[in-house]
């Protein structure tokens, strides 16, 4: 009975980590192919927006528009996972990319309201790396 139990903690926490993974990384995939769609699904109604020190907070399809306009301008190559992380209480999370476009290297900071899924990202912060 006891070994039952190890088997579906250790088989929820497999299913946890990989459906938090497949979640942002459908977002980073997204951003790579400029499919604004499938982006604009991850965003709140209002999002803090900033590309390098222009700063605003924008309503979702204001900040979908930008974010186009950044990448129709610099065309994504290829864009990686460097860092990411939860806050203490798993209330909030972040994940760090190097995104290497046509017109440079830039690093992409995504914060969310819990996982990284539909309606939760409520900041993106993109500086050159």
């Amino acid at each position: 009975m006891k070994l039952l139990k190890i088997i579906y903690v250790i088989l929820f926490m497999v299913v946890s980590n990989s459906s938090f993974a497949q979640s942002g990384n459908e977002l980073l995939n997204a951003i790579k192919s400029t499919d604004m769609i499938s982006v604009e699904t991850f965003f709140q109604d209002k999002i803090e927006f900033c590309i390098e020190e222009d700063q605003q907070i924008l309503a979702k399809a204001a900040a979908v528009r930008k974010f186009k306009l950044f990448l129709d301008d610099h065309k994504p190559i290829s864009i990686e996972v460097i860092h990411n992380g939860n806050s203490k209480d798993k209330a909030s999370q972040y994940k760090v990319a190097k995104l290497v476009t046509t017109q440079g290297i830039f690093r992409i900071f995504i914060y969310s309201t819990g996982d990284i899924k539909s309606k939760s990202v409520k900041e993106i912060r993109i500086d050159r790396f």
